[in-house]
């Protein structure tokens, strides 16, 4: 009677186990932008593609870009649209900006600025 118990426990933990065994949460995931990859920051559909696929800090989110590209330093401003709530941003950007300046080859300068009210949030050089 106690190994058909023991079998059944066993039975029972190796269909609850298996299944659970093969499953992989992702914390985070990065978006594969290598696709839009770029030598120049002017290549303008591309880098809306970089900077619009990117994930952005809570209550942050895309909305435009404005290409500094007639003369050096070439330079690229994001406008990103800014919920209410959303907390006041120190250096939460560093990766978008990181992910940013591995992707347009020719960018050295990248602001980030409020939308509606163009303040800068952060600005950062290769």
């Amino acid at each position: 009677m106690k190994k058909k118990i023991i079998a059944i426990i066993l039975i029972v933990l190796s269909i609850i186990l298996v299944p659970a065994c093969g499953r992989k949460e992702k914390m985070y995931e990065v978006p594969d932008l290598s696709q839009y990859k770029t030598d120049y920051v002017g290549d303008s559909s591309n880098v809306i593609k970089i900077v619009s696929s990117q994930d952005y800090p809570k209550g942050y989110s895309y909305d435009s870009i404005e290409i500094q590209s007639e003369s050096e330093p070439y330079g690229l401003t994001v406008f990103l649209k800014v919920e209410p709530s959303a907390s006041k941003l120190e250096d939460e950007l560093q990766v978008n900006a990181d992910i940013t300046f591995d992707l347009i080859g020719n960018l050295e300068t990248l602001d980030y600025k409020i939308a509606d009210s163009k303040e800068i949030i952060a600005s950062y050089e290769r």
